[in-house]
């Protein structure tokens, strides 16, 4: 398997479904927003999101967050499927702690996660130390 194909693939995909999920859900661009990692969280524009943290990009570093113990587990939920896809596949980009590229990485990461975890979109957001960021599912009644 071409896996850089698959990544770019990837990329589209999410990008799309996360602008499926803003519409379906209308929110329009700029809306408020808080993510809450111990609820494992997010709330946009009144509606409430399931989110997992996939990482953190500080400078030209992406940390999992698996591997970061600042992280809670309430907002790791699923992450470990990733890793194990990562580790079945030979992909040392998803297996390994940290890697270089920033806030690239992160983008590459997230919606390579989203695509494991059949998320319905992504969420990027910087923090006083880089970026956070999420995959997104919808809250089912």
């Amino acid at each position: 398997m071409d896996w850089g194909a698959w990544s770019r693939e990837t990329v589209s995909l999410m990008a799309r479904r996360t602008r499926e999920l803003l519409e379906r859900n209308e929110i329009p661009r700029g809306s408020t927003y808080h993510w809450d990692l111990d609820a494992g969280s997010m709330v946009v524009n009144g509606v409430t999101f399931r989110l997992t943290a996939v990482g953190t990009a500080v400078g030209n570093s992406f940390l999992w967050a698996w591997a970061n113990p600042a992280i809670p587990d309430t907002a790791k939920v699923g992450l470990d499927k990733v890793r194990q896809f990562g580790i079945e596949h030979d992909l040392g980009l998803l297996a390994e702690e940290c890697s270089p590229g920033g806030l690239a990485r992160a983008k590459e990461c997230v919606a390579i996660a989203g695509r494991v975890l059949d998320a319905h979109g992504i969420w990027i957001d910087a923090t006083d130390d880089g970026h956070i960021v999420f995959v997104l599912h919808e809250m089912l009644d």
